[in-house]
């Protein structure tokens, strides 16, 4: 609460339906910047203050809505990012890689009470790398697996 940073950016969102058919297509692409980074040359004996979690991003989805049946596969993506700073004995900062994911979902209503879905997320097992200071710097990596979620509503 002692330093000041300013963001500013700007979002772009629609989404299309063709005619009476059931299929619909939706985006969005959102820019984001700040004022304040971290300077990865920095001296480790320094704190230094920076805006983290600011990246940009888009996703695209395809869309099926008719006949009791909803159905959407999305890809999401996402820049590298600050996580965190001063981390470690470098007191170096913490990136998140680039990174990106197919998700899926698909619902089903049996009748005006009952509907049954499934959820596919990260369909393509697609990892996440940090890093410190530098690319080159790994910190961590997740082996992420799709996960998988299948589901029963009832409106009462």
């Amino acid at each position: 609460n002692n330093r000041e940073g300013n963001i500013d950016g700007i979002e772009l969102a629609g989404q299309h339906f063709f005619g009476d058919t059931g299929f619909g297509v939706a985006g969005s692409y959102t820019m984001v910047n700040g004022d304040v980074e971290l300077d990865p040359g920095a001296s480790p004996a320094v704190d230094q203050f920076a805006l983290t979690g600011l990246s940009d991003t888009y996703n695209i989805t395809g869309i099926y809505e008719k006949y009791g049946f909803s159905a959407r596969l999305a890809y999401n993506w996402r820049d590298t990012f600050l996580l965190n700073t001063n981390e470690g004995g470098d007191r170096s900062g913490i990136y998140t890689e680039e990174y990106s994911q197919i998700d899926l979902n698909v619902s089903y209503d049996i009748n005006d009470q009952i509907a049954v879905s499934f959820e596919g997320i990260n369909l393509a097992g697609e990892d996440q790398r940090l890093y410190h200071r530098v690319p080159e710097q790994v910190y961590y990596v997740y082996e992420l697996a799709p996960r998988y979620q299948v589901g029963v509503r009832y409106k009462f």
